[in-house]
């Protein structure tokens, strides 16, 4: 029998899809970047400063893009990570097909925990939607104090929910962010293959998920997750 109790569950990827999200955030960063500097950036140099972002494992590949787009002007920079904090991702984020479903079958035999680098914005998106209510964690990292791949971050939510790192398994789209400090604690690792982090490259076997997954539907069939559902 299973020693797994406790899920952690990004927000990017598993729960939300954020690629008009991403694409509507590049759109006014474009007109941000030719208002300031009066360079054209095209969308053939962000796709490229992302697939850079994603190889070096850039903590936040938004950061990465604004920086190359406006070194070496530090303070431009930072104006502009500004002006990301306040751009309202969530108003373009779409649920993954059928996740209350999903996070409703879970929630009856797991504790669930939203392990996610989002800020407060993204925290009210998914309450009125009702999914936090199948989370017995309901903080995003911007409440938290730690993002990710930070282990304070993961471990806080263990703190808070009770559990043990042999306990508990993550569920994430990033390589860097979700999978590596998973495994780092200790923690089972699940990666969801989307958006432009499916193709991140594994380091070497000690960092490799140890689940992985196409569909969120397919997370129901990770073996430990299977046998909760039908009662082993």
């Amino acid at each position: 029998m299973s020693t797994i109790t406790t899920l952690l569950i990004d927000v990017g990827g598993p729960i939300v899809i954020e690629n008009e999200a991403e694409k509507a955030w590049h759109n006014r960063l474009k007109m941000l970047v030719f208002e300031h500097t009066g360079k054209a950036l095209n969308d053939y140099e962000i796709e490229h400063y992302l697939q850079e972002a994603v190889r070096c494992y850039a903590p936040s590949v938004f950061s990465y893009v604004i920086w190359q787009a406006v070194k070496p002007d530090k303070g431009l920079f930072y104006r502009l990570r500004e002006e990301f904090d306040r751009f309202p991702l969530e108003e373009n984020f779409t649920f993954q097909p059928g996740i209350k479903e999903i996070l409703g079958k879970l929630h009856r035999h797991f504790r669930l925990g939203i392990a996610a680098n989002q800020n407060e914005g993204a925290f009210r998106f998914l309450e009125k939607a009702g999914i936090l209510e199948y989370f017995d964690f309901k903080k995003v990292s911007e409440q938290i104090g730690y993002s990710k791949p930070d282990p304070r971050h993961f471990l806080t939510i263990m703190e808070e929910l009770g559990s043990k790192p042999e306990e508990t398994a993550m569920v994430g789209d990033r390589q860097d962010n979700d999978i590596v400090p998973a495994k780092l604690l200790g923690i089972k690792a699940i990666r969801l293959l989307t958006g432009i982090n499916r193709n991140q490259m594994v380091r070497y076997p000690k960092e490799e998920a140890d689940f992985t997954i196409e569909t969120i539907e397919e997370m129901l069939e990770v073996p430990f997750i299977k046998g909760k559902l039908q009662g082993q």
